[in-house]
């Protein structure tokens, strides 16, 4: 295998999602659990003014709306949304998504093409990764194995 091509396999823009999925951010948490379930994605972008300002994930979900007891019909992307986002550009290696999740505490970021979003990595998406590579008998990165093993159990002081 050529070098470029081996390369290319181990970057963040071979892995990411191309299923990116945005929203206006007045939309509401109904709304948005509706277009995630029907989008099949476990994320979605924020956008105001057509910029990107956050990301809601089914996490926000559940601990923003549902363990809050707030009326999803009422509750906008806003008041549960992540921000700032937190974001890699397509060509770095797999092993700096992993690093990025873990200093932020997080499960995806937005992957970009200069200023431009593209798509989504997450920690499903590494775990493909790994799977991949342990198929082929190749070394996998320790941060990435770190990241995995924790995001599976997160602290408590995260859930709050």
């Amino acid at each position: 295998m050529a070098e470029k091509e081996r390369n290319s396999t181990t970057q963040v823009g071979y892995y990411m999602s191309n299923n990116l999925v945005t929203i206006d951010s007045d939309t509401t948490a109904f709304e948005i659990a509706n277009k995630m379930l029907e989008k099949r994605v476990s994320a979605v972008v924020v956008m105001d003014s057509g910029k990107p300002v956050g990301i809601l994930t089914e996490r926000d979900l559940t601990r923003q709306v549902c363990a809050k007891d707030s009326l999803p019909s009422k509750t906008p992307a806003t008041v549960i949304m992540s921000s700032p986002l937190v974001s890699i550009d397509k060509d770095l290696p797999i092993e700096r998504a992993a690093e990025a999740m873990a200093k932020n505490g997080i499960r995806h970021l937005v992957v970009e093409d200069g200023n431009k979003i593209i798509g989504m990595i997450t920690t499903t998406d590494l775990s493909r990764y790994v799977k991949e590579k342990l198929q082929d008998k190749e070394r996998v990165s320790s941060s990435i194995l770190e990241l995995l093993y924790s995001s599976e159990e997160p602290s408590e002081e995260n859930w709050l």
